[in-house]
């Protein structure tokens, strides 16, 4: 099963580095709710932003800079597609094995969720910088033809303020938050372990909260109850979740 995922997490981030305006990620969320295409493709394929600023804004988010010395490289014409949480995409596309996947992810675990996983696969060789760029391109719907041409610079961000971390939730016979699933430095990170786990375990609410030393508050919610009845009526769905979590199974309006 593969859900359809809205991204509202990268629209927010490419507002926050000046790469689209409010207005343009409206529309672009309508778009994807319209047509059941992804954002990154339907932002691309319209000419709004480059498949290679796509990709960039995203591996910098891993602690991951692309560097041109040419003009950027061009973009094959998206394709329609169907989001897949990225450790997933990373194994099955064949850009690392699942132990490497997982050697990636102890290390991230080692590091209490400061380091993020792109700048891990590649500061120890799993991964290039090119290729981490081309999984997260194509996790968002576009095809970044590889160049020779792009200079990986790795500048680990190591984040002293936040850490998300990701909890299963349980509410009968009353709320209790179970151990932490996973921690990173990154929300989206956070928000792509929660969706495989939410397709792989089916849990009964998932939450993300970021801890900030003592302080710590939930920014992110699922819960099954909630997704069923969302299911029912059809409203909100990218609103309530991020992502419409009915609509595994295929390309449909989110």
């Amino acid at each position: 099963m593969n859900p359809s995922y809205s991204w509202q997490p990268l629209g927010a981030l490419l507002v926050a580095k000046g790469l689209l305006t409010e207005n343009q990620l409206q529309w672009a969320l309508s778009e994807q709710q319209r047509t059941g295409r992804l954002v990154g493709e339907i932002l691309v394929e319209s000419g709004t932003i480059s498949a290679f600023t796509l990709a960039r804004a995203l591996t910098e988010q891993h602690g991951i800079e692309l560097q041109s010395p040419k003009p950027e490289p061009e973009s094959e014409a998206p394709a329609p597609a169907t989001w897949r949480p990225l450790g997933k995409l990373l194994v099955e596309d064949g850009f690392l094995t699942r132990d490497e996947l997982k050697q990636a992810l102890l290390r991230q675990q080692e590091s209490g969720g400061r380091r993020k996983l792109g700048e891990i696969l590649v500061a120890e060789g799993f991964l290039t910088g090119v290729d981490l760029a081309r999984a997260l391109a194509k996790q968002n719907g576009v095809t970044l033809e590889k160049s020779e041409e792009l200079e990986t610079v790795v500048r680990p961000v190591v984040n002293e303020l936040f850490v998300y971390q990701v909890f299963e939730i349980s509410y009968e016979p009353h709320y209790k938050a179970h151990e932490v699933l996973y921690e990173s430095a990154s929300f989206l990170e956070a928000v792509d372990f929660a969706a495989e786990h939410i397709e792989d375990a089916d849990p009964e609410g998932l939450e993300i909260q970021r801890s900030n030393g003592g302080t710590r508050e939930t920014v992110w919610t699922y819960s099954d109850t909630r997704a069923a009845a969302a299911a029912a009526s059809r409203r909100g769905l990218t609103q309530t979740f991020g992502f419409d979590p009915t609509l595994w199974g295929g390309p449909a309006p989110a």
